[in-house]
């Protein structure tokens, strides 16, 4: 069995199989983000190595209990770099599907068995639930020692050197 991409099933259909549908009485009372009693967690990354360190560190904690996730501001990523990251990996993403599966997730040919890092999309679980209507590329930088380059794109070329700007090349 060979994985449809999003992109592929988003080109053919007006809307979503039915299989990516949440039923009203399966999504368990998730709540659309403008529907949130109160806004997503902000941390200040600079806040954690001041005297305000506890704070803030009281303050991620209980995001991560209640949300489990948070935003980040003051992290010193320039913002040119996070704009150049966005710009390669929306080009990566617009790439037709042969390019994107040069870096697929699959370990076989038959699209079975998948491992994390790469180019694909969720594997089914349950298949009463609803699928996850994406596509991911999922890429380790840290440590440099497990980058597995086999897996990064090569196109657009402005990729890897967008995503390594503050890292050594890549061998290969």
């Amino acid at each position: 069995m060979v994985r449809t991409t999003v992109q592929e099933l988003a080109a053919a259909v007006e809307e979503p199989p039915r299989q990516y549908v949440v039923a009203h009485e399966q999504d368990q009372g998730l709540l659309a983000a403008d529907e949130m009693p109160e806004p997503i967690p902000l941390i200040d990354l600079s806040r954690l190595t001041t005297a305000a360190a506890a704070d803030e560190a009281d303050k991620l904690r209980a995001a991560l209990q209640t949300w489990g996730l948070f935003m980040v501001t003051n992290h010193g990523i320039e913002e040119s770099l996070m704009d150049a990251m966005m710009s390669a990996s929306r080009e990566f993403f617009r790439q037709p599907s042969e390019e994107k599966q040069k870096c697929s997730n699959l370990i076989d040919g038959g699209g079975k068995h998948s491992e994390v890092e790469g180019y694909g999309n969720d594997e089914v679980v349950n298949q009463a639930e609803g699928l996850s209507w994406n596509d991911r590329l999922h890429l380790r930088v840290e440590p440099e020692d497990e980058r597995n380059f086999t897996k990064w794109p090569a196109h657009p070329k402005s990729f890897r050197m967008c995503f390594l700007s503050t890292h050594q090349e890549p061998r290969e």
